[in-house]
């Protein structure tokens, strides 16, 4: 039911003259069963009837295609409606209704629209357009309805379907069925959903996309899911129904999320509210019940009334005469060209250091994020300050909160994560802190341009237009009253009679943030963890009062603490927040001045989480990339050196150049896009081992490689085809960090595992996600040429089922069999509670006198990521020399290399005790500790 305080309503007469393009009525509802006295509140009703002339309905009679049945007759002012209604169960209820608003729909929108006929003495006659809507809240459509309006006119009308039989079903018009992934191996694949044998579709992930292809437009307003025969966990639970004309172009159509199946084989059908005549529709799947894999049985699409209509039509005073209809299809916006060849000349890009033009008029805490925008810990307000969504690291993860009653109106179906970003493509998805997807509103490539939070608490993806593409729906709520609502602070500044309640405070620069979330609050310097925090044990108000003391303060006014005081506005600035008085002094601060980071340098660049979530969304979850910048130099010609033949370049999405590269190399090709910024050329491709070396005179990359975390990856700098600069994690490597540009970068940025920000910054290049999101120009490189044919070597160590927190301990000294037994005793002294201790030991005479060299390079072969242990020790001539039979313990991270002169050396290994070995290994797999909190002059001994 529709809420609303009665106040504007559309006030009509009888004489009313309606303007073709009839206004959309929507009644608050009340139903009643038969003998009760109490009103219950029903679903809202939204009634449009016109064929082009000036009156309203007086009467009006439907039934949907469940079987429930209702009349009502309206109020000459059409300011109220009373009738009655059998339920699909065959209950008989009362209603009654009141006006809550009045809609002018443009033509076209707002329901059905049909081309009509009637039956003349002179044969068949156009009879002008019908526009109709009857919306009672139900998920069946309508079958047949009859009104009669003021005038005395009548009508009737019977919707038929457009299927070449007459039947809802309209698989029979599918020509083709596209799957983001299927089990072709098994036959489980998307064809088989509108096929009629017992096979299902299978996705070996738990978000997929369905594209179902039509032979013509059809208006379908229902579709019929099916459950697979197994695994229930496999269900979609969550999902996003769209339509296209073209299949460039998508018009949300249903979203749907905490859906389920109660038994294997059953089919759950879903009402389009608002349909449209398309030849593709598209089913983004975005969430299932807690498998990583996705299956469906069928899938049905249904289109009730789409085919037109047949009844009649009476004037008053005359006789019925045969009325018909043909269903009118909506023409979609004309989509941009993509997948043509590269011709003419290329947007003009921006200047080097230029802030994308997406982020004009944006600040922090207001009511909207741009396109490639970010919260983490975050909030937007709306602007009246009625309702703010925060991001959050507790449950719920995303949130809209009324700030009148204080309740959460919408929570999302997100686990925990550490930011939402709306991507490139127009995804808002949620991270994890792994760089890995938790949720999304599957909104990938159909326009969207802002993320914003409206003074109606619905939390809604925009496109260009200002046209809702994804929305989380308008919730019912009281109207405002004016009382208890304490005004809430926004961007970076806390003034004298605000607060927090469940909101943020950002620094202008966007490295720091006040995060309350109605119970905690913290100071987080992004990349760090926070230096300043409230764990309450209840619920609390962080409020600068009028006396100018910043205090927590129940809901009800009590003081829980005061903070700091008095003082004008409380601004968080990067690194610290200070409460200043009104000539500016800081008379607080949560941090000293000594303990914060240096002020950034400009260009200011988005955040490090940002940049990788927006490479991440492009290139898809735990695929490789490479991201570079290549100065001074000509996308074309760029993309020419990576191997994209001149007639091969094109002009299309980064989506539609993944599925070019899936026709012409469907099993190793790789997407290759350039995007001029300023006089450099931004390249970006899916090889996460892309040579870039020869591409320009100097280049700054990132190669990113396939799965693990956001922040993994290789930062390098190439000048004339040499390397001058590398940091890279797997083997460990800081060479050339005193290059100019790279210590001024490192010293601009919170954390040096912040690769993506790094090359951003050590280049001077800005990127834009609207530019990554739009026409790329790109191609797929040819394949390079093999070399000849080589037989592999063997490989020289083998390691099988190995234990990550066990030492691996390899023998390089055969001289002394009983120190050898000796040192295996030691190793399996019980530690940790006496548990017993395991080593993992290679006794292998071919690694007799090996190098240190030799062991680590044979096992860092043996065992890759993330199997490769922290640390591996070698019992070696010393080990079987000396009393205590210290090992040699080597760090991992060390690839065995001697350290070249511009690079920083780090500690690789030392001696220690053969019993402390599980100490060391131990910690390591953990994470506890690093190599280096073992090292040190002597030899290492358990520690007691």
């Amino acid at each position: 039911m529709a809420d609303g305080d009665g106040q504007g309503r559309g006030e009509m007469t009888e004489s009313t003259v309606v303007p073709d393009g009839a206004p959309v009525f929507a009644f608050r509802m009340w139903r009643r069963a038969w003998g009760s006295a109490e009103w219950l509140p029903a679903s809202r009703l939204l009634v449009r009837v016109s064929d082009g002339g000036n009156a309203v309905p007086a009467q009006l009679s439907w039934m949907t295609e469940d079987g429930a049945q209702s009349s009502l007759g309206f109020s000459p002012d059409m300011a109220s409606c009373y009738g009655h209604r059998r339920t699909t169960g065959g209950d008989v209820v009362e209603m009654r209704g009141e006006l809550d608003h009045r809609r002018e729909y443009p033509d076209g929108a707002g329901g059905q629209e049909f081309d009509t006929e009637a039956e003349e003495a002179e044969g068949r006659r156009p009879a002008g357009r019908l526009r109709l809507l009857i919306d009672d809240g139900g998920e069946a459509p309508v079958r047949w309805a009859a009104w009669q309006e003021r005038s005395g006119d009548a009508c009737s009308v019977a919707l038929r379907s457009v299927g070449p039989s007459g039947n809802a079903d309209v698989g029979d018009l599918v020509s083709a069925v596209w799957a983001s992934a299927e089990h072709r191996d098994a036959g489980e694949v998307a064809a088989n959903l509108v096929d009629a044998s017992a096979r299902k579709w299978f996705a070996p992930h738990s978000r997929a996309s369905l594209e179902f292809r039509l032979t013509r437009p059809v208006a379908v307003d229902r579709y019929v899911l099916t459950s697979a025969n197994d695994a229930p966990d496999r269900d979609p639970a969550a999902w996003t129904l769209r339509g296209s004309a073209d299949g460039r172009t998508w018009r949300t159509l249903d979203v749907r999320s905490g859906q389920s199946f109660a038994e294997r084989h059953q089919p759950r059908a879903y009402r389009i509210a608002d349909p449209g005549a398309y030849d593709h529709y598209r089913l983004d799947i975005t969430g299932n019940n807690g498998s990583p894999h996705l299956q469906l049985r069928a899938v049905r699409l249904l289109a009730g009334g789409s085919g037109g209509f047949v009844g009649y039509r009476q004037r008053a005073g005359h006789a019925p005469v045969a009325y018909q209809g043909t269903r009118v299809a909506q023409a979609p916006p004309e989509p941009p060209p993509v997948d043509a060849p590269a011709s003419g000349s290329p947007p003009s890009p921006r200047a080097r250091g230029s802030r994308p033009a997406e982020w004009e008029g944006w600040r922090p805490g207001g009511s909207w994020l741009p396109l490639g925008g970010s919260l983490s810990m975050e909030s937007l307000t709306s602007p009246s300050g009625r309702f703010t969504v925060l991001h959050s690291v507790y449950e719920p993860s995303l949130a809209v909160r009324d700030n009148v009653t204080r309740e959460r109106v919408w929570v999302s179906d997100s686990p925990g994560s550490n930011m939402v970003c709306l991507g490139p493509d127009g995804d808002l998805v949620a991270w994890d802190h792994h760089g890995g997807r938790v949720w999304s509103t599957g909104t990938g490539w159909l326009g969207v341009r802002r993320l914003e939070m409206r003074d109606t608490g619905e939390l809604a993806l925009t496109g260009a237009d200002g046209a809702v593409v994804w929305s989380s729906g308008t919730p019912q709520v009281p109207a405002a009253s004016g009382t208890g609502h304490r005004t809430a602070a926004r961007g970076s500044t806390m003034r004298r009679g605000e607060s927090l309640y469940g909101q943020s405070l950002t620094s202008d620069d966007r490295s720091t943030v006040l995060f309350h979330d109605g119970r905690v609050a913290r100071l987080i310097l992004r990349g760090r963890t926070s230096h300043w925090d409230r764990f309450y044990d209840r619920e609390n108000i962080l409020v600068l009062d009028d006396d100018g003391f910043l205090r927590s303060r129940t809901p009800d006014g009590a003081v829980v603490e005061e903070i700091a005081g008095p003082g004008a506005e409380l601004t968080v600035v990067r690194g610290a927040a200070e409460l200043r008085d009104e000539t500016g002094a800081v008379v607080w601060a949560s941090a000293g001045r000594s303990t914060r980071p240096a002020p950034v340098r400009e260009p200011a660049m988005p955040p490090n989480d940002d940049l990788a979530a927006w490479f991440g969304a492009l290139v898809g979850e735990g695929r490789g990339y490479c991201v570079a910048v290549v100065r001074d130099g000509d996308p074309e010609e760029v993309l020419r050196r990576t191997g994209v033949a001149p007639d091969a370049v094109l002009r299309n999405t980064w989506r539609g150049l993944a599925r070019h590269r899936d026709t012409v190399r469907p099993d190793e090709g790789t997407v290759v896009a350039a995007i001029a910024v300023g006089p450099d050329v931004l390249l970006v491709s899916d090889d996460p081992a892309l040579p870039v070396a020869e591409l320009a005179p100097s280049v700054v990359a990132l190669h990113r490689p396939p799965g693990g975390s956001g922040f993994r990856g290789t930062f390098s700098i190439h000048r004339d085809g040499g390397l001058v600069t590398e940091l890279r994690d797997d083997p460990r490597r800081r060479k050339g960090t005193k290059v100019a540009e790279v210590a001024a970068a490192l010293d601009d940025i919170v954390h040096e595992l912040h690769r993506h920000e790094l090359v951003f910054r050590a280049s001077g290049a800005i990127p834009s996600a609207a530019d990554l999101g739009g026409t790329l120009l790109g191609g797929v490189p040819a394949p390079a040429r093999s070399p000849s044919a080589t037989r592999p070597a063997e490989p020289t160590l083998t390691v099988a089922e190995y234990e990550g927190m066990n030492p691996l301990v390899i023998r390089t000294d055969f001289t002394d069999e009983d120190a050898w037994q000796r040192v295996i005793e030691e190793l399996r002294t019980p530690w940790f509670e006496d548990d017993p201790v395991d080593p993992y030991l290679i006794s292998d005479p071919r690694y007799a006198g090996a190098s240190t060299e030799r062991v680590l390079q044979d096992v860092r072969a043996a065992m890759p990521d993330p199997d490769l242990p922290g640390a591996i020790f070698i019992a070696d001539g010393t080990t079987m020399r000396e009393t205590d039979h210290p090992l040699l313990a080597v760090t991992t991270e060390w690839d065995g290399e001697p350290f070249e002169e511009d690079e920083e050396e780090f500690v690789t290994q030392f001696r220690l005790r053969p019993d402390a070995a599980v100490e060391i290994s131990t910690n390591l797999d953990l994470g506890n500790m690093d190599f280096d909190d073992f090292a040190g002059d002597g030899v290492y001994e358990r520690m007691v």
